[in-house]
Formats: structure tokens, sequence, C-alpha cells
């Protein structure tokens, strides 16, 4: 009986595993253990569209999600001006690494003149050519002899040899005003502009004088001065 006893103790213990805790088959069983939860697509870009009102970005707040998962805050200062016709893009990129400029190889078969000619070439700053810009006009529009538009981006250049007597402002829709002063006689006429600031801009007659309203496409600040060949009416 202790013989039977002994020869299966010694069968129990062959069997045994080592470690009853890793699986039999070690090589076909996957252990998968990781605090990395899923994450968001990457960042590539946002455009953000601002109202026609808007003229500076104060400061930026982005809503983050920490690595525990609590949601937090970041403010960036801005404090800068800008059109409201562009675009505001957030992207990602690397960080850009400056290569420092290399030092001046002297020889040391150099002479001291050479070398003082060398620095000297070096260190003077180089010419600048810069050649007048002239920028060219959006469009251009004339009604019949005795006005004319030239409308850029955030200006109206306006033709003509008579004399304005008042202007106002009205918004909702947003539109600028003008009297000048003509006796003339002709039909109310509207023009289509879509150009710049400028949506369209009619033109009637009244006694004494001639209304122009400009259509724009947004609320902005106006300024009129006189300039050498009638106004120049100024938005931001």
């Amino acid at each position: 009986m202790k013989k039977i006893i002994l020869i299966a103790s010694c069968a129990i213990a062959l069997l045994a595993r080592e470690n009853p805790f890793v699986p039999d088959d070690i090589n076909v069983t996957t252990l998968d253990s990781t605090n990395v939860s899923e994450n968001a697509p990457k960042l590539d870009r946002v455009i953000a569209k601002f109202p026609s009102d808007a003229r500076e970005l104060v400061s930026a707040t982005f809503s983050y999600k920490s690595i525990d998962g609590s949601i937090k805050q970041k403010i960036v200062d801005i404090n800068a001006s800008f059109d409201w016709h562009d675009d505001i893009i957030i992207s990602s990129q690397s960080p850009v690494t400056t290569q420092a400029t290399p030092a001046l190889d002297v020889s040391v078969t150099t002479t001291d003149e050479q070398t003082k000619q060398a620095v000297a070439k070096q260190a003077a700053p180089k010419p600048l050519s810069v050649s007048p810009k002239i920028e060219p006009p959006l469009k251009s529009v004339s009604f019949m002899d005795f006005i004319k538009f030239d409308i850029f981006n955030s200006k109206i250049e306006i033709i003509s040899s008579d004399e304005m007597i008042r202007d106002f402002i009205i918004n909702k829709p947003d539109k600028i005003v003008m009297d000048f002063s003509r006796s003339s006689d002709f039909t109310t006429k509207t023009i289509k502009i879509d150009k710049g600031p400028l949506k369209k801009a009619t033109i009637g007659a009244h006694k004494g004088y001639y209304r122009v309203v400009l259509f724009l496409d947004g609320n902005y600040y106006y300024a009129i001065r006189q300039s050498g060949n009638g106004y120049t009416l100024t938005l931001r």
C-alpha cells in the first residue's frame, strides 16, 4: 500500500506546473494590458469663421481631455486685429528647429587684412531693392460721366468733381449713404458689384443733388476724406 501511494505522489509531482497562474499553452495565449484609451482622430486642420462685426482676437480658449479623462482648459492670449473675411486656421505641426549660422572659417594662412575684409563682407547688410507697389482695383464702376468707383479690399476711391454734401451709415442691411451736389435728372439705377466689401451700388436723382447708396457685405467703421480726384472711403 505504501508503494502505491509513493508512486501516485511522484506522478502528481511530475504533472504539476511550476507557476499555476500562467496559461497551459503560453505560445497561443495573448496577454493584453494597457492604460491607453482610444483617442480621437489626429488633429489636421480646423477652420473658424467670424461674423462681420469681429475686429480683434483677444484670446482663444481650448478645452482638452487630460490623460486621466478629465476636461481641462488652456487659454492663449492673442490681442491682435484681423480681417473678418479671413479664415482663422488651427493646425498641428512638429516644432521647427533652427540651424545656427556657421562661423566664418578663417585659415591660419590668411593675413590680417584679408580677415578684416572677409568679416566686413559677411557682416555688411545686403542692399534691398524695393519697387513701389501699385495695387490695382478689384473692380471699377462708372455711372454716366460724373462719378466712378474704384473698389479695393478695404477702401473705395470715389472719382468725381461733384461736392459731397453729406454722408451717413445705415445698418440692417449695412450701407453707406452719400449725397453729391448736382442738378440732374436720371432714372435710379442699381449696379451689382460683389467685389471687396461692396455688394452693389444704387444711384438716384433728387432736387439739387443725387444720392449714392453703397451696400456692404458686413458691419464696418468708415471714414471719408478728400483726395486728388474726389474722395477716399476707408472701411475697417
